[in-house]
């Protein structure tokens, strides 16, 4: 409640970095519940050992995750009191660059995170409990949402930027990173449907 009453403020902290991190975390909560449905059932015993390495992989994704969402309340802090000076301030004109990259390294790390849940569901197809193949596609769902919401997130900082360079780079890593996520969730999608 205390978050989403934070979310609805009018405060740039947190925003959609957060909500990008939160959403990444409920995809390894679902994906870690569909294993927990799975992993002792005696006909799908020969999955087991992949079962428990996942378990493992998406309970520390789960700590990144949540942790990221934190980090990117603080990056954008930073821009956000640079955004308050003029901009012919030196300190503006020096930390400017420096501030949003920081700033979108955050949801670029949100995106490859989500890449790598997705991945891992992906290794779930036909590998779990049946009765939860739309918590499957729910958990896919919730890691591509986070990895678009981190998209937005690099689109709107690398926008300020005024290395062009360096904008075009961020822009293109967050667009290929994104068409991996879409496409992973969409087969997952599709494989789970009945």
């Amino acid at each position: 409640n205390q978050f989403l009453d934070d979310l609805a403020s009018k405060q740039p902290t947190p925003g959609g970095g957060a909500v990008a991190g939160v959403l990444a975390g409920l995809s390894t909560a679902l994906g870690n519940m569909v294993l927990a449905y799975s992993h002792d059932k005696q006909s799908l015993e020969e999955h087991h050992e992949l079962h428990e390495d996942c378990m493992k992989f998406l309970n520390s994704a789960k700590e990144k995750a949540i942790a990221l969402g934190d980090a990117d309340v603080e990056a954008y802090e930073k821009v956000s009191a640079l955004w308050k000076l003029s901009k012919d301030d030196p300190n503006r004109i020096e930390q400017w660059d420096t501030a949003l990259a920081e700033a979108i390294q955050i949801p670029l790390q949100t995106m490859e995170l989500s890449n790598r849940i997705l991945i891992t569901l992906k290794t779930l197809i036909g590998k779990t409990n049946g009765m939860l193949a739309s918590d499957l596609a729910i958990a896919a769902i919730l890691a591509e949402s986070s990895a678009r919401t981190a998209y937005w997130n690099v689109g709107i900082n690398s926008d300020q930027m005024d290395c062009e360079i360096q904008k075009n780079e961020f822009n293109e890593q967050s667009t290929v990173l994104l068409k991996s996520c879409k496409e992973l969730a969409g087969l997952i999608e599709q494989s789970c449907k009945v």
